[in-house]
């Protein structure tokens, strides 16, 4: 018996069928996990990226704390620098408080071949501080009026007469008055005054918009004040910027004119290395160098070295 012939199909219905359900359920799948597998890479993407982030932060932070390191280093030296010189005034008061009557004796010739050592304190002084009391000298602002105090205190012991002028300035453009000014008052009669003066001396509340201050307006009014003729004539420039770059020929130009009208001038400068100075890596330090060179008289670097620079350059005739 023969037979009939067979032929293998792999393309009969039933296998197609098999074929169609099997692709339709892996589309389905499909479907079902796209949404997971986008999250999962767009989770990978932001991951990465936030550990991006945290190395830069911790990079930022690393830096940040070596500066504060640095800084907290710099103004312990200079807390430490003031305490001392802050003692040794008041070592000088003491002093001062227990001889005034021999001080302040009229003077005598004294001999051709004398040293400064042995030279009397001079007769009269009119002493004025010009202080930048910007928004950026808030750090030092408390020890400049300790230590300005302590001067005029010290002086009025040691000078028969001193008069004592301040001219606080800060910067136009905070919309704040930019000047307060003590007229020249004598120490004798009405010490409270120039002390409580020195005492409510404070920072601007408002910051200005540039680094750079109104120093020519603080010097301007420090050299407007009617010195007495007869007097040693002393200004002391205290800030931690320089004046405004249209006005920095100007102020040197107007301290060499000062001084030059009277040789009993000076105009001494102290600059303060406040946080904002460093920041702006201590660029107006020079310029408050050049002001005392112009001005004939002493430079100085920090506040509590203040007392000794300012005495040194005021009471040797």
């Amino acid at each position: 018996m023969r037979r009939p012939p067979r032929e293998l199909s792999i393309f009969s219905m039933s296998a197609l069928d098999v074929l169609a359900t099997a692709t339709g359920v892996f589309v389905l799948l499909l479907v079902l996990v796209m949404p997971y597998y986008r999250k999962s890479f767009d989770a990978n993407a932001e991951i990465a990226a936030r550990r991006v982030s945290t190395s830069e932060i911790r990079a930022k932070v690393t830096t940040t704390e070596e500066t504060a390191v640095r800084y907290r280093g710099e103004a312990e030296a200079a807390l430490a620098e003031a305490e001392r010189l802050n003692r040794a005034a008041a070592a000088l008061e003491r002093e001062a408080a227990a001889r005034p009557a021999v001080l302040a004796k009229p003077r005598v010739p004294q001999p051709a071949a004398e040293t400064q050592a042995d030279r009397q304190v001079v007769d009269a002084i009119d002493l004025v501080f010009a202080i930048d009391t910007t928004a950026s000298m808030g750090p030092a602002i408390r020890e400049l009026a300790s230590s300005m105090a302590s001067i005029v205190r010290i002086l009025q012991r040691l000078v028969p007469s001193v008069r004592i002028g301040v001219a606080a300035y800060s910067d136009r453009d905070t919309g704040l008055p930019p000047l307060q000014v003590l007229p020249l008052t004598s120490a004798e009669r009405d010490l409270p005054r120039v002390l409580a003066f020195l005492a409510a001396l404070h920072e601007s509340p408002i910051g200005s918009q540039t680094i750079e201050e109104d120093v020519h307006l603080g010097l301007g009014a420090a050299m407007d004040m009617p010195f007495r003729a007869n007097a040693l004539q002393s200004i002391v420039l205290i800030g931690d910027a320089q004046a405004h770059p249209e006005y920095i020929e100007d102020t040197l130009h107007q301290t060499r004119a000062f001084v030059f009208a009277n040789e009993r001038r000076s105009v001494s400068a102290l600059f303060a290395t406040t946080p904002s100075a460093m920041r702006d890596g201590l660029r107006s330090r020079r310029y408050f160098a050049a002001v005392a060179e112009a001005g004939r008289g002493s430079f100085s670097d920090f506040a509590g070295s203040m007392i000794a620079a300012v005495l040194l350059s005021v009471i040797v005739d």
